[in-house]
């Protein structure tokens, strides 16, 4: 696609007001290009419908994963690989759904029915840079979910897994563009607006309307088209998510200016001391780890814990200090003008 999709040319103000394109019309028309790459995923969100029900009929989800040779494939190669060390190889649909188990089913059906699927085409930085951040951005909500009990641990991966969609979509359909405009700005508050200025929308906006599009639940949707703003007081799913997506770079990069305020935000909404935050950064990193290898992704990087407990101390220490300085000037002026 060679011409921004966002304004027509005009000859007047009042010529450019009528001419000018919505935002849902230019989102509506990636959105239509993606799905003619990716047919929509009717049969996913089905199983995905079924899965719910604790007692659902293995029968019923292997008829409908039937009908998917491409998802039937990638589960059996899941459920022989290394990550459940079984004795013999499974060959049976059947036998594959019955070990996984409704979580580790749904998840599967989430990565390599939904996302996997759009990561077809994508540019290599792209790709493991989406990875990254949809697998530390779900692993760290649900940590968030199952420690704190605040929203089931489940809907919270999920939500964080998908949270990152509109990135692939946009990198789908722009392919050129999009990679330039990705990598050369800072995720979420930097590349946010870059994306507003380029298309007249964000990723995050993108992701809604794709999810929306394709019958998956609302919240999840409306988690994505907000994970990176926080207004007020969140609710539970979306407060995780964020947070999650908050971590998807301080983990990686001890060293980002989003440290301080993810660890505010963590203190805030969670309680977390430097302490705890150290820890959930342990836990989420093994977390990460597992689910990499169960789904088979490769992620580029390494997450240091040394690394950044030292600098989340040399940030908390330089904090004090600067309040302290604060705290001694302001002292010094009453004095002064109380003449003491």
């Amino acid at each position: 696609m060679e011409r921004n999709p966002a304004r027509r040319p005009s000859q007047s103000p009042q010529e450019s007001e009528r001419n000018e394109i919505s935002s849902a019309e230019i989102m509506d028309y990636f959105l239509d290009k993606v799905e003619e790459l990716h047919s929509s995923p009717a049969v996913i969100w089905r199983v995905l419908q079924l899965l719910k029900d604790p007692e659902f009929d293995v029968r019923d989800v292997e008829l409908l994963l039937e009908a998917d040779p491409a998802l039937s494939a990638a589960i059996l190669r899941l459920v022989n690989s290394s990550a459940y060390g079984l004795p013999q190889k499974i060959t049976s649909l059947r036998q594959a759904i019955l070990l996984l188990g409704a979580r580790s089913l749904r998840l599967a059906v989430l990565s390599f029915g939904l996302v996997d699927r759009l990561t077809k085409g994508t540019p290599a930085k792209v790709y493991e840079d989406f990875w990254r951040r949809a697998l530390t951005t779900a692993s760290a909500a649900a940590r968030l979910a199952r420690t704190y009990r605040t929203t089931n641990a489940d809907e919270a991966y999920c939500a964080g897994l998908l949270s990152e969609l509109g990135v692939l979509a946009l990198a789908q359909v722009d392919t050129r563009r999009y990679t330039r405009v990705y990598l050369t700005h800072r995720h979420g508050e930097d590349l946010c607006p870059a994306e507003q200025a380029r298309y007249g929308f964000d990723h995050a906006a993108l992701g809604e309307r794709l999810l929306l599009r394709w019958g998956l639940p609302r919240p999840l949707a409306q988690v994505a088209g907000s994970h990176h703003l926080v207004e007020g007081t969140p609710e539970a799913l979306h407060a995780v998510v964020h947070a999650g997506s908050l971590l998807a770079d301080v983990l990686w990069m001890p060293q980002s200016v989003l440290l301080p305020h993810a660890r505010q935000w963590l203190s805030d909404r969670f309680q977390i001391d430097l302490d705890g935050f150290i820890t959930l950064a342990m836990d989420c990193k093994q977390d990460i780890l597992d689910n990499a290898a169960m789904f088979s992704i490769h992620l580029e990087g390494k997450i240091d814990i040394d690394l950044l407990r030292r600098e989340a101390q040399r940030q908390f220490k330089q904090v004090a200090l600067e309040t302290s300085l604060e705290y001694d000037a302001m002292t010094a002026v009453l004095n002064q003008e109380m003449g003491i």
